[in-house]
């Protein structure tokens, strides 16, 4: 069944490739991202000026029909760590705005993206979504924030949500991040700083994956759900660092530093997911990688 679907950040890494997929399935998409609006201060009567509205709109009018809305903006966790107020005004506040605009457009459903930091330091590997949440980082808390205000708005207003708690998403297009940075340093020959031993892990969850799940949680399960969402498989960061050595023949520069505020494993439990979506493959990490080399080679990174 179409649909009319708004996507927040939609010109992000993730956005972007979601946007092309709901087109792809026949969905009529209306994007809205962080270059166009402050989603801090989001609101109905703001005005909007996106690329793909013909005219100026309010987000009232721009909103009016919409089904489903995915909240995908975010400041990430390197510019929470250099910004604490904005962090605190995008993440927390934008969110707020966001699910008021969603309040007031009649929108009833909310699919939002938080992330494993949520988790801090587990409890347990592989985690859960039971589990205690004791973030370690301002970005960690608020993302776990913006899950209390959604659940808020959907417990006092006629709205169901989706939040995914995502592992780490890598792939061709993604230009921060652990992997992004180890591909460019080693095409460009520099030092690779690793904090703490290395040996600390991570879940990496390949994008088009991540892609395929949102655009299913579109039509099921239509009620609210908080759910993992990545491999469910753990790998090192000196793994991944050699891995990425490998697939382009190049011998790492390694640098060691001292381990910042950051856990020391992570795994996420995926029988919430298996249990709303069923059995899914993802992506093999060796075969994403490859990829997302590929991409990086066809960019000239280091050039």
């Amino acid at each position: 069944m179409t649909k009319r679907i708004a996507v927040v950040g939609s010109k992000g890494f993730i956005g972007a490739r979601l946007v092309n997929a709901l087109r792809g399935a026949g969905h009529e998409v209306i994007e809205l991202d962080l270059p166009h609006i402050d989603i801090s201060t989001f609101s109905p009567d703001d005005l909007v000026f996106g690329e793909v509205l013909s005219k100026i709109h309010t987000f009232s009018e721009v909103l009016e029909g919409v089904d489903v809305l995915f909240h995908l903006a975010v400041m990430n966790l390197e510019h929470c760590k250099k910004d604490y107020r904005g962090c605190i005004a995008t993440n927390i506040l934008g969110t707020a705005s966001i699910m008021e605009v969603v309040r007031k457009a009649r929108i009833k459903r909310v699919i939002y993206t938080s992330a494993s930091s949520v988790y801090g330091d587990p409890v347990k590997l592989p985690a859960a979504e039971s589990d205690p949440t004791m973030p370690l980082t301002l970005y960690g808390a608020t993302k776990l924030a913006s899950e209390k205000v959604i659940h808020a708005y959907s417990n006092n207003f006629d709205l169901t949500y989706g939040i995914f708690r995502f592992t780490n998403v890598y792939g061709p297009g993604q230009v921060n991040g652990l992997i992004p940075t180890v591909i460019q340093n080693l095409i460009k020959g520099e030092e690779i700083s690793i904090t703490g031993t290395g040996e600390q892990t991570r879940d990496f969850v390949y994008v088009d994956d991540v892609v395929t799940i949102l655009r299913r949680a579109v039509d099921h399960p239509m009620y609210s759900f908080v759910s993992n969402l990545g491999s469910g498989n753990n790998i090192s960061v000196n793994c991944v660092v050699n891995m990425c050595a490998r697939v382009l023949d190049i011998e790492p520069l390694i640098k060691y530093a001292p381990m910042q505020e950051d856990r020391n494993e992570f795994q996420a439990d995926l029988t919430e997911f298996k249990r709303l979506f069923g059995e899914y493959e993802f992506r093999r990490f060796v075969d994403g990688l490859v990829d997302t080399v590929v991409w990086w080679e066809s960019k000239g990174a280091g050039h």
